[in-house]
């Protein structure tokens, strides 16, 4: 055998030797990536992602993630029904909602909200068609026998696998800025706590916690809040949260 086919079959070992480690690093990384590596912001947007999470998507969706009786949900709910009442929808006709109060005996006793009916709303917002998806993945009251497994399995019928890896690894997995826990372990109740998540072929952002402080609506009915909301439609908590709404949904598209 000549010095160079000598050379050259050492080079080629070579080649493949790397090319398996590289192989193998890849795979092992996939299978072990430890969503603690990641950290999260509560109570702000958080681009997850470059690319649609949704396979073969050619629209912007925006799930609400929460339960039934959440004062981080019912609160953030009016950020959606005024998004949905400033685009197409009379939320206070046809049965879209029906008016809640958060569980007792929890932080934030009674945040006034409402509960979306629909399992889907559709708008035109922007040029393009948006579509909202309010998801409850509990019932109204946490008890001790609460548990995170049942709030993923639930949110794992509802959403697609894409989104739904990344609410896991969000709430379950990313530790809280600040903090040394994830989010699902925050309150007395641990449960997959709730969150916002916007996707579109432009990518992906999560919000992770109120999308308005549930401090605003204190003392309030969620009639009186729909009375505010007619009697000064910029009322301002509100506002901002639709404003940020309309943001992330128009840097998905």
């Amino acid at each position: 055998m000549s010095q160079k086919e000598h050379y050259n079959k050492k080079l080629l070992a070579f080649f493949i030797a790397f090319f398996i480690v590289i192989t193998f690093l890849a795979v092992y990384g996939a299978e072990h990536y430890n969503g603690h590596d990641e950290t999260v912001e509560l109570e702000q947007y958080c681009k997850i992602s470059d690319n649609d999470l949704v396979k073969d998507n050619t629209s912007t969706c925006l799930y609400y993630i929460t339960w039934d009786g959440s004062p981080t949900g019912n609160a953030g709910s009016w950020a959606l029904y005024e998004f949905l009442n400033d685009h197409g929808y009379n939320m206070d006709k046809n049965g879209y909602v029906k008016t809640s109060q958060s569980m007792d005996n929890f932080e934030y006793n009674s945040t006034p909200g409402v509960i979306f009916n629909n399992s889907t709303y559709t708008v035109d917002y922007s040029g393009h068609t948006t579509i909202i998806k309010p998801i409850y993945i509990y019932g109204e009251n946490l008890t001790n026998n609460t548990t995170i497994a049942a709030g993923l399995q639930k949110l794992k019928g509802d959403v697609p696998s894409g989104v739904y890896n990344e609410v896991k690894i969000y709430t379950t997995e990313a530790i809280v800025d600040g903090l040394s826990i994830p989010s699902d372990n925050i309150s007395q109740y641990h449960h997959i706590n709730s969150v916002t998540l916007i996707n579109g072929p432009a990518g992906a952002y999560i919000f992770n916690g109120y999308l308005i402080n549930p401090t605003n609506f204190e003392h309030e009915t969620p009639h009186q809040v729909i009375t505010d909301l007619r009697d000064n439609p910029s009322y301002k908590p509100v506002g901002d949260a639709v404003k940020g709404l309309e943001t992330y949904i128009k840097d998905s598209d």
